[in-house]
């Protein structure tokens, strides 16, 4: 057995303080006995009396302190209505699967707008030693309620629970769940979208060639969440002997008619994602379309979409169909149909082949509309966990311009890489030209040495010189400047410092409507250094965020 807790009651788990109570109105309960070996799911906190000594099970050395994980990611999201901000995330095991059974999920709060994070934490685990638990999911419903979703690997089962009061004043001592219900047998990879006439409806392909779709009808009154489906004609995919990760996703178009899927494919079939279509709510699907391009594309990675308090639609996901990097925010005023925004997220290099990747948006946006992205970066070697705050004034601009805008936050790193923050030379790094402008300007521009600062007030020195192979001179555009000299070591260029981003407009184009030239490149792939929003986010702000990023404070 992986261990065993105090705290526990007949019918009700305690976490420290009393997390767990079957007793709370308006759940239904599932009964939690008092022998722990038959419990789904245990969660405590960090704080408690041994806690981060204790080993996550008896064949494994490591323990459930930060400094122990081997690797973190799959990160989920989500805002509280008093502005609270909770993050949740899958880590432990050596390796991600089935082989990974001393996996567990953590969850951290802050309440600064993810300037800083808690530093006490809750595990969430599985007393069988077998089975492990996977990426979890934070929902907020209609009714205002937090759900937490856990789904234990290997067709365990996938269980919920309330967050009961998400905002208390100390949630160490006073955070409550309700006793977790068994919600699905399969474990969806999104958390379900609301739908206009109140439902929940979520896919779920679990590694298979077949797709079902669950709906539930919730009877919050009564405390009611059941999940049933009633698909007799699945999205078929030409991909389906190749397919291993679906990861499937549903948006409800604006017609409120119409369902639109998206299923994530391998990086050399169709792009990365197909699109299926239903109109009696996932009864039946049209076969997958594949190849539909920009920005419906992956590199075999998990992609996020969702409504926007305007209307407009956000999809999250790489601009390339070979590797996990750029990560990008795309911006739709037509559901979907064209994307002619796009503000690069993180196109920084991890040096690793799981880049920066599972990027997800928390459902409430903040008052003036900012929009909170949680991602992993360098699953196994950073082994960080990021956000962003953008805004639609940001995606449309294709770079950071609103005042509430922070790109590439720390959440949780482990990995020990010293970041380098700014820079001490003065140089613009979003350069404006005309066409005919020739690359030897642009060069004359930028310093042939820069010194790069950690967050720690090292400095390190590079001298080299600005490459870009494929700019045209004569074709608008994006392109991204590259320095030859790189980081090496336990460092990284988190904020991209070493690269100069130069967009070439035509001369008749004004200078506020940069949005407009903002889209995509046409296969999803970074030919070279040539992208048309290639900066985006990637700069930062160097100076003023550098000085953000320093702030080693956690609340407590």
């Amino acid at each position: 057995m992986k261990k065993l807790f105090a705290s526990i009651l007949a019918g009700a788990l305690l976490l420290s303080a009393g997390v767990f109570s079957g007793k709370q109105s308006g759940v239904q309960a599932q009964e939690i006995t008092t022998q722990a070996e038959e419990m789904k799911v245990i969660g405590f906190w960090s704080s408690e009396a041994g806690v981060k000594e204790r080993k996550v099970s008896s064949n494994s050395d490591e323990t459930y302190a930060e400094e122990s994980r081997r690797w973190q990611g799959l990160p989920t999201i989500a805002v509280t209505e008093g502005g609270r901000m909770w993050c949740a995330w899958q880590t432990g095991d050596s390796v991600e699967g089935p082989d990974g059974v001393d996996n567990y999920d953590v969850m951290y709060y802050s309440d600064d707008s993810g300037v800083t994070w808690s530093e006490e934490y809750m595990i969430w685990d599985v007393p069988d030693e077998n089975i492990r638990l996977t990426d979890p999911r934070l929902f907020t419903d209609q009714f205002g309620k937090l759900w937490l979703i856990l789904i234990r690997g290997g067709l365990k089962g996938v269980y919920a629970m309330q967050i009961l009061n998400p905002d208390c004043e100390n949630p160490e001592t006073e955070l409550r769940f309700s006793s977790p219900v068994s919600w699905l047998k399969l474990p969806p990879a999104h958390r379900p979208t609301i739908l206009s006439n109140g439902r929940w409806i979520t896919p779920v392909e679990n590694s298979t060639a077949k797709q079902v779709t669950y709906i539930c009808n919730p009877d919050n009154a009564n405390g009611k969440y059941s999940w049933t489906t009633n698909t007799t004609q699945p999205a078929v995919s030409a991909f389906a002997a190749d397919k291993k990760y679906g990861e499937a996703q549903i948006l409800e178009l604006a017609d409120t008619k119409t369902l639109m899927m998206l299923s994530r494919l391998p990086a050399d079939k169709g792009g990365g994602m197909e699109v299926s279509y239903s109109s009696d709510y996932g009864v039946t699907w049209s076969a997958y379309e594949a190849d539909k391009g920009v920005p419906y594309v992956t590199p075999s990675s998990k992609f996020h979409i969702q409504r926007l308090n305007s209307g407009a639609v956000l999809m999250l996901t790489h601009a390339s169909t070979s590797q996990r990097v750029n990560l990008a925010a795309y911006l739709s005023y037509d559901d979907g149909k064209t994307f002619p925004y796009m503000l690069m997220l993180d196109d920084s290099e991890t040096g690793n082949r799981w880049g920066v990747s599972y990027p997800e948006a928390a459902q409430r946006q903040g008052k003036n509309g900012e929009i909170y992205i949680a991602y992993d970066a360098g699953r196994y070697d950073q082994k960080e966990i990021r956000m962003c705050v953008i805004t639609e004034e940001d995606i449309k601009a294709g770079k950071p311009v609103s005042a509430s805008c922070k790109m590439r936050m720390k959440v949780s790193a482990t990995g020990g890489y010293l970041d380098y923050v700014s820079v001490k030379e003065k140089y613009e790094r979003y350069i404006n030209v005309k066409t005919g402008t020739p690359k030897s300007e642009i060069l004359s521009l930028l310093p042939q040495t820069v010194t790069l600062v950690g967050e720690d007030g090292s400095e390190l020195p590079l001298q080299g010189e600005w490459q870009c192979p494929d700019y045209s001179k004569n074709e608008t555009g994006r392109y991204t400047f590259t320095f030859s000299r790189s980081v090496n070591g336990k460092a990284q260029d988190r904020y991209s410092l070493l690269k100069a981003y130069v967009t070439v407009r035509d001369e008749s184009i004004k200078e506020d409507n940069e949005g407009e030239n903002n889209k995509g490149t046409e296969d999803g792939k970074e030919s070279g250094c040539r992208s048309s929003v290639v900066g985006g986010g990637g700069v930062l702000i160097a100076a003023v965020a550098g000085s953000l990023m320093l702030c080693k404070k956690r609340r407590r």
